[in-house]
Parts: structure tokens; sequence; C-alpha cells
């Protein structure tokens, strides 16, 4: 027996110190977190840290243009407590994951819409914004990854990316007239006795991916963005060759890589209604055209041809459409 606790004891002993000796060793991405209040707003980031470790950091452990998480292991997460312009975006409250685009000739700062993910999830159709950042070369090299939020004054500051000989910059301010993210408008034309209304928000690029990402292809779009896009006609009216009965619509469409099929809905409007195939009123297939300027934020407007007839058009960045409108 007394062998028995003898034995007991070492091996309690060789597990604590083997406890010790493991609490004592490095963790390779530690997380950490930083934080600043400028006046009243707390702004603060929680990301992790991967240390260098003998490799080859940019174009190496991050890669050249590839979308970086920009931290290690679980997604790099940005809060903000109160509005404020980021890289000379507007950004309302909220959290947001950080991401990076490295490149040899520029890097772009990322925020996305999605949150709690792992950093190897990451879905740009939920960017919020793209930018572009300062990039500087260092004189010695950082270590581990280090990110940093410096106040300027009582209204502004600025975030840093640290690694291997590389920092990235993106200044910030807090407060002030921040635009709209996707301000509302409304078009109207009136062809003889009929006048014809769209109500719609209107997003702005961002920098983000347009066709194809944050307006996915074969997919539903509310055209426009929060409140539902509606369409009231006060008389019969005819679009792209459909007959539109006077009354309310809400306007969805969707679109492809070559056209966009504009869908006038019986479904009453609100927020994000869910679209339901069976209320559609007319589907109609809009002539595509490319725009020499980038038309941002997203635009739908009227053009009048004569007393009788015009068009429809929609757009955003390099890409809009059409369709002829008549009235009886």
């Amino acid at each position: 027996m007394r062998g028995l606790i003898i034995g007991f004891i070492v091996a309690a002993g060789l597990a604590g110190t083997a406890a010790e000796s493991y609490s004592q060793q490095a963790i390779p991405s530690p997380r950490d977190s930083v934080s600043l209040t400028v006046d009243t707003t707390v702004i603060s980031i929680n990301y992790g840290r991967p240390s260098m470790r003998g490799r080859k950091i940019m174009g190496g452990l991050v890669p050249w243009n590839k979308v970086w998480r920009t931290g290690a292991n679980q997604a790099t997460h940005l809060k903000t407590s109160s509005d404020m312009t980021f890289g000379g975006v507007p950004v309302t409250r909220g959290t947001y994951t950080l991401w990076t685009l490295p490149s040899p000739e520029g890097w772009k700062v990322i925020l996305n819409k999605q949150t709690g993910q792992w950093g190897t999830v990451y879905n740009p159709s939920l960017d919020l914004a793209r930018f572009d950042a300062t990039v500087e070369q260092l004189p010695a090299a950082v270590d581990t990854f280090t990110i940093a939020l410096k106040g300027r004054d009582k209204s502004s500051g600025v975030m840093v990316l640290a690694w291997e000989n590389t920092s990235i910059s993106v200044p910030f301010r807090i407060g002030g007239n921040i635009r709209p993210l996707s301000p509302g408008d409304s078009a109207a034309i009136t062809l003889g006795a009929t006048t014809l209304t769209i109500r719609y928000s209107r997003p702005y690029q961002r920098g983000r991916i347009l066709w194809g990402t944050v307006v996915p292809f074969d997919s539903v779009w509310r055209t426009g963005a929060n409140l539902a896009t509606s369409l009231k006609a006060d008389g019969d009216v005819t679009i792209g060759g459909k007959t539109i009965p006077a009354g309310s619509y809400t306007i969805y469409s969707i679109p492809s890589a070559s056209a966009l099929t504009l869908i006038v809905s019986r479904k009453p409007g609100g927020r994000e209604p869910a679209y339901d195939r069976t209320a559609d009123a007319a589907r109609i297939v809009m002539k595509e055209e490319k725009s020499p300027t980038p038309i941002d934020p997203f635009r739908i407007w009227f053009e009048k041809e004569g007393t009788g007839g015009g068009t429809l058009n929609l757009g955003w960045g390099h890409r809009f459409f059409s369709a002829h409108i008549t009235a009886p």
C-alpha cells in the first residue's frame, strides 16, 4: 500500500510539473483585444495574434491577392458604439468582421456584416465596404501580428496593422454628418393621364464587387435596399410589352450575367417582404447596356419619349437596363 501511495504522489508530481510546463508554453496565436475611447465612442477589435516563427509572411503565409482573415483562428471582429467614417466610408454603429486583401500594389480593407464565424468563412456578398489603406515599410520587423488603435484628437483616430516589415493604416472619424448607407428616393413619369411612381432605396457601391456578388446572379433581388421597392400606377401602363393594370405593386428582379428580368408583383410592400412567385403580375426582360461612367449609388429613373411613351431604366456600377413604357 505504501508503494502505491508513493507511486501516486510521484505521478501527481510529474503531472503537476507537466501542466506547469504546458502553461508556460506560448500559445501559437493567442487571442487579444484592443480598444480606444474617442469622446464617448468606444471602438474595439478582437483578433488572433500569429507570430512569424521564421516564416515568410507577406506573399507567403499571407498570400497576395487573396482575402486574409487579418489575424488567426476566429475571424477578426471590430465593434463601434457610435456611427463613424472608417477609411472615408460611413459605418453605422455595430459589430463587423475585419478582413484585408493584400497585394504588392496596395492593400484593401474589408468590413463584412457576417459575425461570429471562423476566419476561413468569408462571404463577399455580405461586405459592407471595401476601401484602400495606406501601406508603409517598417525599418525593423514586427514578430507578432499587432493591431493598434491610436487617437488623434477628440473626434478622430487611426487603426494600424503591423507584421513583418509592413504597416497598414486606416483613419476614422466619429460623428459628423454620416450619410445614409442607402437613402430613399423616388422616380416618376406622367404619360398622358397616367402617372407611374417608383419608390426605392439607393445603396452605394462602397468598393464592393456588385454584379454576381452583392447582387447575386440568377436569384431574386429586392432591386434596391431596406424597404421593398414599390411601383404605383394610377392608370394602366405597358412596360416592356407587358400590361400592368392600375394599382400598387412591389418590384423585384433576377439579374444574370447578360440580362435582368424585372418582376412586378401584386404582393404589398414592406421591409424585405418574402418573394412569392404566385403573386407575379408580370416578368419583363430588360435590355442591358454598358454605362461609360459608373452609376453610384444604385439608381432608377425614367426618360420621356414624346407624349405617350418613355423608358424605365435602372443601373448600378457599369451596367444599366431599360424597358420601353407606354400608356393609353
